[in-house]
């Protein structure tokens, strides 16, 4: 009771004043501007930084502007700060254009720069940003864990702000969970920051969440009744961003008291907005929130049309390669930490390497000195100290050892859930294209038997790709798989069609021809037929990645006494001698580069050995620079 009255008091006596507070906004800004003119070396690049960040929810491209001209003049200066800030400031402009994967990559490549600097603030401010994208792929356990990072290095610093956007945070992945209670409990303790240090920006971004939150309580009026209070603060700080989900969030209070007539009006007034301001998170969310209250309004047609609009805008924003880049991304900062972790232990493992070369000496020496009494026990004496030095070093040792195991235990269970992540995410735009499939057969009964073939080849491939991703995403079940045999009797020949007749229309593009050199006849192996699809793919695909226009590519199948060899040849540039050492690694790239600037995460042939050798296979290349490249795969015949 005692902090609403706080904040209704807070409110009363910041509306007379809202006005003179946005002139001031724009003003600080002008003010920047003409500082620009005037200043030089590192103080231009923060004037730079604080445009940049004054621009986040006005204007993105101006956002962006500005941070780059930051991070050029930081560089050139080599000043860490600024390219701490400014890393941040361009991440956070591109996160608002819902370019995520870019801002993802900007976000590690700060928070690197700020742990090499040690720069608390710095680290708090990147891992809050880290933690956002996080809860934009829902995975809002991971982002809790970021967030509480960022609050315990906040408090050890006593950053209010910091602490602050914390609170707020972990509050918005409580609300993903569902923990409304906890949420409330969080946002609660954001505000009453934000009004300690009259921070009305802050306290506008706060009532939008609480607002959000009395949605998902399903109490309609209590939101809306704050959003329309809070909407003449929004509109006066001139934050685009907010009040088009100011907008969403009043149209959909609206739609739960069932005027949709004012629902709709609100969910126009924000799609303006997104269109005019490329707000595409925004518009994802207005977009099936209009789908809805046209449903509701019986206008089926349209409901569906802006349905279709809505999975397209949400597939431009997560689709398959900025998914697969998020990805890259993760593991490539994993990976990078665990090798700088395994560095450090191999040098701990050294010193205990030292030290246990010392004791031998020691002990050498101790047995030499007891020819002599005197040199015995001063030998002895000072044999003993040393002993016990070293022992308490080598336990020091140990107990760092023991630490950086778990360390890196813990790094692994991080990329185990960033696999199931990314299988959530992967399963729903697979199934929309199904679905879509299904709507579409379905309202049109007069396709023949040939659009009905391919609908239904869509739908097929849907559901193997679905497959596919259940085996590849889940660690676990792959881990379990890697333990035991499952093999079953696997039709080669079908396989090797399927295989041709899925890159027909990509080999017809790049004006490749795959042709196909293997019996008719059934020819069975011990295998896994979604792996072998796995194998096979991988390798085709590689094959016109690499191949020009007008070559060919050729699968084959040889009876070598009782395996079945299977090849794929194409006429690409070959392998030089440094592609055969790591050509099997993960995260490799290779000299040759796709001949249509295809996407290549290096993970496709580390990903088809492993298979092979869970299925008792053999994989091995034959390749000779500039004629073309080999790659056999051998089994058992079943």
């Amino acid at each position: 009771m005692r902090f609403l009255i706080l904040l209704s008091y807070f409110i009363g006596i910041t509306v007379s004043s809202t006005m003179a507070q946005s002139n001031q906004s724009i003003s600080s800004i002008d003010s920047l501007k003409s500082l620009t003119k005037v200043s030089a070396d590192s103080s231009l690049v923060d004037i730079y930084n604080e445009l940049s960040w004054s621009y986040r929810n006005i204007d993105i491209d101006s956002a962006i502007h500005f941070a780059e001209q930051a991070l050029l003049l930081s560089r050139e200066l080599n000043y860490l700060n600024g390219i701490n800030h400014s890393l941040n400031y361009l991440g956070i402009a591109y996160r608002n254009r819902s370019n995520y994967s870019k801002a993802l990559e900007l976000f590690f490549e700060a928070l690197k720069s700020s742990e090499y600097s040690k720069d608390l603030q710095e680290i708090s401010y990147t891992l809050i940003n880290i933690g956002n994208i996080y809860i934009f792929q829902t995975n809002y356990e991971g982002a809790i864990d970021y967030f509480q990072r960022a609050l315990e290095n906040a408090k050890m610093i006593d950053n209010k702000n910091i602490i602050a956007y914390c609170y707020l945070n972990i509050g918005r992945s409580l609300v993903g969970l569902e923990r409304y209670q906890a949420a409330e409990e969080n946002y609660k303790k954001a505000q009453e920051i934000r009004l300690n240090m009259n921070d009305l920006e802050g306290i506008v971004i706060s009532n939008v969440d609480m607002a959000e939150l009395y949605i998902k309580q399903n109490l309609p009026d209590k939101a809306l009744k704050l959003l329309t209070e809070n909407l003449v603060n929004v509109k006066h700080l001139n934050h685009t961003s907010t009040l088009s989900l100011s907008y969403i969030n009043i149209a959909r209070t609206y739609m739960m008291k069932k005027n949709l007539v004012l629902a709709k009006e609100y969910i126009q007034k924000s799609m303006i907005l997104n269109k005019a301001h490329g707000l595409i998170n925004n518009e994802s969310q207005a977009l099936q929130l209009l789908s809805e209250i046209l449903e509701k309004s019986q206008d089926y047609d349209q409901a569906l049309s802006y349905f279709k609009l809505y999975v397209a805008t949400k597939d431009s924003i997560f689709n398959e390669e900025n998914t697969r880049k998020i990805e890259s991304l993760h593991a490539q900062y994993q990976s990078e930490k665990t090798e700088v972790e395994t560095k450090y232990l191999r040098e701990q493992t050294r010193l205990n390497e030292v030290i246990i070369k010392r004791q031998r000496a020691i002990i050498a020496l101790a047995i030499i000195a007891c020819v002599l009494f005197l040199i015995v026990a001063i030998v002895a004496f000072w044999s003993s100290n040393e002993r016990k030095k070293l022992n308490a070093q080598i336990e020091e040792q140990k107990e760092k050892a023991y630490k950086h195991n778990n360390d890196l235990i813990d790094i692994n269970n991080e990329k185990n859930n960033l696999i199931r992540i990314l299988s959530h995410d992967l399963r729903a735009p697979i199934n929309n294209i199904k679905g879509l499939t299904e709507i579409h057969q379905s309202e049109h009964e007069e396709f023949g038997a040939k659009e009905n073939q391919t609908l239904n080849l869509i739908k097929s491939e849907s559901d193997r790709i679905l497959s596919m991703i259940s085996k590849i995403l889940n660690v676990e079940a792959l881990n379990i798989e890697s333990k035991k045999e499952n093999l079953e009797k696997v039709n080669v020949i079908q396989v090797l069609n399927e295989t041709i007749g899925s890159f027909g229309t990509s080999a017809k593009t790049k004006q490749i021809k795959i042709v196909g050199n293997f019996p008719e006849q059934e020819v069975a192996i011990l295998g896994d037929k979604v792996h072998l699809h796995q194998v096979l793919e991988n390798l085709v695909s590689n094959a016109l990645k690499f191949s020009q226009p007008h070559t060919t590519i050729t699968l084959g199948l040889e009876i070598v006494g009782q395996a079945a060899q299977i090849f794929i040849q194409d006429q690409g540039p070959g392998l030089t001698e440094d592609d055969k050492d790591k050509i099997f690694k993960k995260f490799q790239t290779l000299s040759a580069k796709p001949t249509a600037n295809e996407v290549s995460t290096g993970l496709g042939l580390s990903i088809v050995k492993k298979y092979v050798e869970q299925m008792k296979g053999k994989i091995w290349y034959e390749s000779e620079l500039g004629k073309g490249t080999k790659f056999i795969v051998q089994f058992a015949m079943a």
